[in-house]
């Protein structure tokens, strides 16, 4: 099996033609009117979204040298031709609030630059030399446009739309014992021997001292969580200290933000539907408030990220991704020795006040789950596809 942070040649090829028609068909199929997304945090105008992904790999793969001008934002050599202007398209110049007030491309304009860019990326791809560094832009527009498409499912979920075709549900997962693991010496960030693609935050690889640990072999169930709703949990201010606290405070719930109770059975919202909830399921959509809040009162605590990451690399029993974002403990920092990759605003804005998740979700395209990858979101954010496991030391 090919590491898709090495894909190359036609292999990366058929992933970015893979790549795009999933985008076509988590987008396309909405009407008009559900393009017109109401003006919130956390999601974007399908319209703009789709423009921006159509810029990106314009301007990473096909516009030249890049350099950072005298405002801070990083320049290319060469003029759009196909999804500028980059002061409507580049995320770091046109503010998230500032999407809803500008005039954007047609649907079927969209459609165009969405083929133009795509075929003139592919094409220069060709003629690539089969080298880390010559397929580093194409192997970035990738996974950046994998990374857009989860966030059309999120969007889809939060606006009730239905699901996007082919999307796989959430898995029922076995009940496991906790797995101790000894103190050690991990090695955590990208190994400097692995090669392939890598974002800026995974580099610089490094040790930490870890004390023995245990930690859930599985992400917390819907199950597991409905015992603490039930026993009051979002009552109980003890559970709630601090900027959860103040969190809480704006909820106007006492149970998730997609649970409800008809009767004496519990339903959960998915995309467009109210389903039974399963208890074998991973709980999903919540807050690192919310998740930390349920550690409390089991007595535990969340783990932090080395801790997450040293034990889905050790241990053969610790199930992970393709469920659920596990919120973790640990603050998106930089590691020893950080500088950013040309990309300079994927990592950098966010370090210090964002939460790192590791793992992947439903949504997550099989590209993305990695050990060493890390997600980041305020801790405040339910929207994303999202869950937590437990540890204690």
């Amino acid at each position: 099996m090919i590491d898709a942070r090495n894909l190359a040649g036609e292999a990366l090829a058929a992933a970015l033609r893979q790549c795009r028609a999933r985008t076509r068909a988590w987008t396309f199929d909405l009407s008009d009117a559900q393009w017109q997304v109401p003006r919130q945090a956390g999601v974007n105008l399908v319209a703009w979204e789709l423009s921006h992904l159509a810029w990106f790999g314009e301007f990473w793969v096909l516009r030249g040298a890049h350099a950072v001008d005298a405002q801070g934002y990083v320049q290319a050599s060469a003029p759009a031709r196909i999804a500028g202007p980059d002061a409507l398209f580049d995320s770091a110049r046109l503010a998230h609030i500032a999407r809803w007030s500008v005039a954007l491309p047609t649907r079927d304009e969209i459609d165009a630059r969405l083929d133009a860019q795509l075929e003139a990326c592919l094409a220069a791809l060709a003629q690539c030399e089969d080298s880390d560094e010559a397929q580093y832009f194409h192997r970035l527009a990738l996974f950046h446009e994998d990374m857009h498409d989860e966030a059309f499912a999120w969007l889809r979920a939060t606006l009730g739309y239905p699901a996007p075709v082919g999307l796989a549900e959430l898995p029922r997962l076995a009940e496991a014992p906790v797995i101790a693991l000894p103190a050690a010496q991990a090695r955590i960030g990208w190994p400097a021997t692995r090669g392939g693609f890598a974002f800026d935050n995974e580099l610089g690889e490094h040790p930490v001292a870890l004390p023995a640990f245990e930690i859930d072999a599985t992400p917390v169930t819907a199950g597991h969580y409905l015992r603490f709703v039930e026993a009051g949990g979002y009552a109980n201010p003890a559970f709630w200290p601090g900027e959860a606290g103040r969190w809480r405070a704006t909820q106007p719930r006492s149970n998730p933000a997609r649970w409800r109770r008809v009767s004496q059975q519990w339903e959960t919202r998915w995309f467009d539907r109210w389903l039974p909830l399963d208890p074998k399921q991973p709980v999903i959509h919540l807050s690192a408030w919310e998740a930390e809040a349920y550690a409390r009162w089991a007595g535990r605590r969340l783990p932090t990220a080395a801790e997450w990451e040293h034990a889905a690399a050790t241990q053969s029993a610790f199930a992970w991704g393709r469920s659920v974002w596990e919120w973790t403990a640990s603050t998106f920092t930089p590691y020893p020795g950080f500088a950013p990759g040309p990309y300079r605003d994927y990592s950098a804005p966010w370090f210090g006040d964002h939460r790192e998740l590791r793992g992947g979700a439903f949504a997550t395209h099989a590209r993305l789950h990695d050990p060493h990858y890390r997600n980041f979101f305020q801790p405040g954010r339910n929207d994303v596809f999202a869950g937590f496991r437990t540890a204690a030391t």
